[in-house]
Formats: C-alpha cells, structure tokens, sequence
C-alpha cells in the first residue's frame, strides 16, 4: 500500500490529466441542476416524469450508514445522478449560476447576455459566468463552454476545478508541512473536500480559495525556481490567479484571503531579499505581472463599470457595512454539524450557512506556548499567522470591531458568516502546519505530550459541553452522533500529539469522505434538463421568432433563458434600468426593485406594484396591459390566462404533466 501511494504521488499530474479527460468525455460533474424536477418541471420529451431525490431516510432522525448504503447507483438514476443526491439548498447554484452558464453557452458566450430583462445583464458581474473576453485568462474552469458547449462545459468546469484544487491543495500542503508528502496527500483531500469549500463550491468560495492557493503556489515556487523558464512558468500562473481572484466580485470572501497572500508574498519577497537571490529579472518579472495584471482586469472593469456601480448602488447588497459581531460564543462548536450536515436538512438554518471545517485551531492556541521553540519562529512565521488570523477573523464575527477600522482594513464588506466560514478554511490550513509541526519535530518528553492531551481533552470537552447547552445541536443530531463526533475528534488529536501517523491519516479520511465528499453529487450530462418537454418547445419557439420577449409566472423565472429565450424577468445582480422607467417612471418603487432580486411576475389586472418577500426576492405585479408597452409574445405559466384575462392570449403549449403552459399574447 505504502508503494502504491508513493506512486500515486510521484505519478499525480499524469493521473489527474487522465482522470480530467475521462471525466470530460463522460459528462461527468457536480451540479444539483436536476433539482428543477421538484421545482415544476419534471416531465420528459417522452412522456415519463423525471424524479430527483434530495436525502435518503427520514427527516427526524440521522442514520450515516443506511444514508451511505443507497449512496452509489452504479447505473445512473433517471436524473443522471451516479452517487450522492442534487442538494435543494443549493438554489445560487443550480438555479442561477448553472442556468447563467448554460444560456452563455446556448447565446454565444457575450460579455452582456441578451437574454435578460429589456437591457440585458453583464455575466462578468453574474458569479463569473462564462464570456468571450480577455479575462478568460483568470477564468480557466470556464473554457469548457466557450469550447465544447453546454454538456461538456459544466463537466470541464467541475472536472477541471475539483482536479485542479486537489493539485494545488496538495503543492500548498507540501508548503505548510515543509515537504511531508504524505500528510500533504491527507491535507490535498482535506482542504478540496473542507464542508464548507463544498457546500460553496461553484460559488465565491470554491474560486476564492482555487485562487488564493494557486496565487501562493505560485508565488512560493517563483521564488524557489532556478531558471528563468521556471520563473516564467509561475509568474504566468501567478498572472491567471490575480485576474481571476479580484474579478470573483464577492468581497466577503476576497477580503479575508486577500491577506492571507498578502502576508505570504511578504514573508518570501523578505526571506529571498534577505539572502540577496533577488535580481534584475526578478524586479522587471513582478512589475510585468502587476502591469499585465492590472491592464486585464483595468479593462474588464471598465467594460463592466456600469453593471458594477449598479451593483454598489443596490439597496441589497450593495448599501451594507459590516462591523462584524454577529456570533455568539457558541458558534464554536459548529463545526460539529459539518460531519452530519449531508445527511439531514436542518430546520432552525441552512446546511451552506452552518458549513465550517475539520480543524483544531483552538488546540493549537493552547499548545504553542509549550511547543514552539524560540529559534523555529521564523521559519514557521506563516502557520502561526495562519493560527493568530483564523481566531482573528472569529473575534470579528464574535466580537465586531469599530466602524472605522472596518472600514480601513476592508472588513465592512466582510459580515460575520463569511468571517467565520473563512476562519474556519484559515484553520484547516493551520491545522495541517501544525500537524506536520509536532511531527518534525518529535517531542520526546511524554510528560509534555500528557500536557498537550490534557490540553485538548480540556478543550474537546468544553466544545461538548457548548454543544449540549444548544437544544438546536441536539435536536438536530443527537447526543448519539455528538459523541462519535467526540470521539473522532479525540481521537484525532491524540494521533497528532502521539505522533500516529496513520490513524490519524485514516481517521481524518474518513471525517473528510463522510462530512466533505458527500456533500455535491456525481452526476453525468445534462440531459436532465436539455431533454424536458418544455424545454424542446422553447427552443423550437426560440428558432421560429429568436427577438421575442417572454415572461415567466410563479418560480420558472430563469428557466427559458437557458434555451435562447429573451425573458424580461430572471434573476438580476443588478436592476435592469430600462424594465423599471417602464414599469415606474418616477422610480416611487426604487426601494423594492433596486437589488439582486429574483424577480417573479405575477399578471393582474390591478395598477402594477412590486412587493419583496425577502431581500433577494422581487415579485412584480404586472398590469396585463403592460405586455403590450413592454412588447412581450410569450408568457409561461400555470394559470389558464385566456379565462382570467380574455381571447388576447392564446395557449400554444399545456398543459403538461407538471401544470406548466405557454400562451402567445396578441396585441
């Protein structure tokens, strides 16, 4: 077994190429885009009624092993998932940005897709969506659909991000251990597969964390490389990552991490400063990566600067200043839920806002003082800033500090969530260092090893005892499953301290293949949802009359513009300018429709209104007269139009099995 991993090791960018290229061909990915089949649209070109199902077992109780035992379908289900199940809570994903893709693939990949609202909408501000523009270079996990379309698009873009992170988890890993390959192997799943990256994959924090290794990576090995080709080769990786990472537009995320390469860049430029291996070249290099990096993203953003300021300009998000403060002290124990969370849908909070890490952050506070030695502070300066930062961003999600020096350090677009999702990620990187810490250096004295246990039974029971007090915790999982989680976690630590390297290696594979690995399913193509009924006759209305305006009733909002149509309404990131001074010239309902809205229409023959039922939710009451003025010839819903409003509409689809039909609206 040892030989077999040491070559898995030694041979893995020529198994990752591999594993990227049969993932590709065989459509394989992770999105949870099968979802719209519980969300009105099941049926099939065929007839039959797709069905996705999104847990295994009951809602009140928590059973991991029966949940894994039905896991696998080795003959993929009816909606193409292969193992693991389409997760409902993941809407940003499978309900906006996979749609967003595919109606960039379907439409030509332009930087401002047509298909939404009267003016259109800029897709670099749209979660990075896929566009046919220079910042693509930033954007790597994208060219799949600029090149292959929309089935083997979102394969490469999964493929390519999952295969990728791992590689780049494993370099940064080999960083913090200082060349401990097979703890960097365990630290390689560990980060990629950390609950919290999963439970945000495709979304800010899958790039923010792809971005910062790939920038540190780069960086480290910049300053190690000998030859001028090598340092070639990683300053244009350095370049990709520095375009890709300020164009992610999510600085909640951006922020924190943002130091994190801040501080590491600093410590190498010093360290190789110090020991006068800085030349000419070097100096000419990072000036030509600033200047190339900034004239990319300096064009993008002022392509992009209209969409952007009426980003800034929003009611929600764009109005808001964080000063932290949010969580309590009992947050701490959070990261609890993460190893049960895939498996039972919570009921007092969602599983992406509860998602942390594996870490022990806290352990390591506590054992520094009586681990560290004077003269090794030094080289180990960036894993104990990683420990001071990670406890840092949770005194500001916990504590809060003042406005100003929110503002000053950036932290006002930082709110305690993403502080503590962050700090959570910053202590799994933490944790790996420290590991590999204690294990380099080998401490002999057993009276001290008793200490650091004794430490972390302290703290582990402290944790429990946080947990127990929360009537939500246990509820939720149960004193049966917080107690193996306890037991995990001991036992874990004790590896560490004890030096047992492979049960801790075993231990924490299995928390990361049952916390982190079955979060996203394994699903393969997209037929799911090219091959529905509804769709076929969308496309088909689409290549008759391709400039028609449509309008989707009830939750089918971004549901056409995957298949060419131009629908007035969908999901914005920001208003569409022309749509509201038709609809509300004298803007006397700015404060409803000045956001990123999920913008429902709802047609009645009273004077129009909007309402918002949450702060990303726009429903628009919609005059029926109003299609006229706004020149709309296709409305889906499932309402039977020519009954409630007269002979001007007239159904030309439906109804479906799902209730779903399509009228053409005279003028």
């Amino acid at each position: 077994m040892k030989k077999i991993i040491q070559e898995i090791i030694n041979y893995r960018y020529l198994i990752a190429i591999i594993a990227f290229i049969i993932g590709v061909s065989l459509n394989l990915h992770g999105s949870s885009i099968s979802n719209w089949n519980n969300y009105g649209v099941r049926e099939m070109h065929d007839g039959t009624l797709s069905s996705t199902k999104n847990h295994f077992g009951s809602d009140e109780t928590v059973d991991i092993m029966a949940n894994l035992k039905n896991w696998i379908s080795l003959k993929p289900r009816k909606d193409g998932t292969i193992a693991g199940v389409p997760r409902m809570v993941r809407t940003d994903e499978w309900l906006v940005q996979t749609p967003y893709f595919i109606s960039q693939a379907e439409t030509g990949n332009k930087v401002k897709n047509p298909n939404y609202g009267l003016s259109g909408q800029n897709m670099i501000v749209s979660y990075n969506a896929p566009v046919k523009d220079i910042s693509s270079i930033g954007k790597p996990f994208d060219w799949g659909f600029l090149l292959l379309g929309i089935s083997r698009g979102l394969s490469w873009y999964w493929c390519f991000k999952v295969i990728a992170l791992l590689l780049l988890a494993f370099e940064f890993s080999m960083i913090l251990t200082n060349k401990n390959q097979w703890l960097s192997l365990v630290g390689s799943f560990w980060i990629t597969f950390t609950p919290a990256i999963q439970w945000w994959f495709m979304q800010h924090l899958g790039d923010v964390v792809f971005y910062s290794l790939l920038s540190i990576v780069s960086i480290y090995h910049y300053f190690q490389a000998k030859s001028k080709k090598q340092k070639f080769l990683f300053a244009t990786l350095l370049t990709s990552s520095l375009i890709g990472f300020p164009l992610v537009l999510y600085p909640a995320f951006q922020v924190p991490f943002a130091y994190v390469i801040a501080v590491f860049f600093i410590i190498q430029l010093i360290s190789t400063w110090k020991e006068k291996k800085l030349k000419k070249f070097d100096w000419l290099m990072m000036l030509a990566v600033v200047v190339f990096t900034s004239l990319i993203v300096g064009i993008t953003i002022f392509k992009s600067w209209d969409a952007l300021k009426a980003t800034l300009n929003t009611v929600y998000p764009g109005s808001r200043v964080s000063t932290g403060g949010e969580y309590s002290l009992f947050s701490i124990s959070d990261f609890f839920l993460s190893f049960v969370l895939p498996f039972k849908i919570p009921k007092f909070s969602n599983q992406v806002e509860l998602a942390t890490g594996f870490h022990f952050i806290f352990v390591i506070l506590f054992s520094l003082p009586f681990v560290i030695k004077r003269e090794k502070i030094k080289e180990n300066l960036f894993g104990i800033f990683l420990t001071f930062y990670s406890l840092l961003l949770m005194f500001f999600a916990i504590i809060g500090v003042p406005k100003l020096l929110a503002k000053l350090t950036l932290f006002s677009f930082v709110i305690s969530s993403r502080a503590w999702q962050a700090a959570s990620i910053i202590g799994v990187f933490a944790s790996i260092w420290f590991t590999a810490y204690l294990w380099r250096e080998r401490i002999k004295d057993k009276r001290k090893k008793l200490y650091l246990s004794l430490i972390a039974f302290s703290l582990i029971g402290l944790l429990t005892i946080f947990a127990l007090q929360q009537s939500n915790f246990v509820g939720y999982m149960g004193t049966k499953y917080i107690l193996m989680y306890v037991l995990f976690y001991t036992l874990l630590i004790i590896t560490v301290v004890w030096h047992r390297q492979k049960m801790f290696m075993g231990i924490m594979m299995s928390m990361v293949i049952i916390g982190g690995m079955t979060v996203n399913p394994l699903v393969q193509g997209t037929n799911v949802i090219e091959d529905k009924k509804i769709s076929l006759k969308i496309k088909s209305l689409v290549k008759k009359d391709k400039d028609a305006r449509w309008v989707s009733e009830g939750f089918l909002y971004n549901f056409p513009q995957m298949f060419g149509a131009k629908s007035i309404n969908g999901v914005r990131f920001y208003p569409d300018e022309a749509l509201m001074k038709a609809l509300d010239p004298t803007n006397k309902m700015e404060n409803y429709w000045n956001r990123y809205s999920h913008t429902q229409i709802d047609l009645t023959e009273d004077v129009t209104s909007m309402t918002n039922e949450s702060p990303d939710n726009l429903i628009v009451h919609l005059n029926v007269s109003a299609l006229k003025n706004l020149k709309v010839k296709y409305i889906i819903t499932n309402r039977s139009l020519e009954q409630l409003f007269g002979s001007h509409f007239q159904k030309i689809y439906g109804a479906d099995k799902d209730g779903n039909m399509i009228y053409y609206y005279h003028y």
